[in-house]
C-alpha cells in the first residue's frame, strides 16, 4: 500500500510541481526556426492570424499566422467545444496567443487546438490579453444584503391554492 502511495506521489504529482504554467516556452510566430526545435512540446505562440480556412468535408478549421509558416488546426470533432462560433470565423485578423502541442504535418509545424481556453485574444497595440467578450459590456449587479427587505405589498401571490400541510406532515 505504501508503495502505491509513493508511486502516485512520484509519478502523478512530481511532474506537476516541476513543470508549471510559467515554464511553457513562448514564441513569436515569426520565430519559425526556434519553434521547429520544440517538436512534441507544449508551447505558446503569439502572432497575427492572417488567413483562415475551413474544410467543407470534415469541418476542419485552419488558422494561419502571418507569414503562413505555422498553422493552428481545429478538427471537426472539436468544434463543439467552441459555442461562440468557429475559430476560422472568430480569429481572422486578430492577434492571439495559442497554447498547444507542436506537431508536424507534411513537414509543416502546426498546433492542434481543442479548447477555446487555449486561445487568448491580444490587443493589437499593446500585445496584452484582451478581456473576454463575455465580460465586455456586462453590467455588474450591485451587492445586496443577504436578507432582502420586502414590503408585504410587493409579495407575489401564488396562482395555486393553499397547500394543506397535513398531506406532507403527520398531525400530532
Amino acid at each position: 500500500m505504501r508503495f502505491c502511495i509513493l508511486s502516485f506521489l512520484c509519478v502523478g504529482l512530481l511532474p506537476a510541481l516541476v513543470v508549471g504554467e510559467g515554464e511553457i516556452p513562448l514564441f513569436d510566430a515569426n520565430q519559425i526556426e526556434a519553434i521547429r526545435t520544440a517538436e512534441g512540446q507544449t508551447i505558446r505562440v503569439r502572432g497575427l492570424i492572417e488567413r483562415t480556412g475551413k474544410s467543407k468535408g470534415t469541418g476542419m478549421n485552419f488558422l494561419n499566422f502571418k507569414g503562413g509558416k505555422l498553422t493552428v488546426v481545429v478538427f471537426g470533432r472539436s468544434l463543439k467545444n467552441f459555442p461562440k462560433g468557429e475559430p476560422a470565423d472568430r480569429f481572422t485578423g486578430k492577434r492571439v496567443q495559442v497554447t498547444g502541442k507542436l506537431e508536424f504535418y507534411k513537414e509543416k509545424p502546426q498546433i492542434v487546438l481543442e479548447r477555446p481556453s487555449n486561445v487568448i485574444l491580444l490587443d493589437n497595440q499593446t500585445g496584452e490579453p484582451v478581456k473576454s467578450a463575455e465580460r465586455k459590456g456586462t453590467i455588474v449587479p450591485e451587492k445586496t444584503s443577504a436578507a432582502p427587505n420586502f414590503d408585504a405589498s410587493e409579495k407575489k401571490k401564488s396562482s395555486r391554492g393553499k397547500v394543506d400541510p397535513r398531506i406532507y406532515f403527520d398531525d400530532p
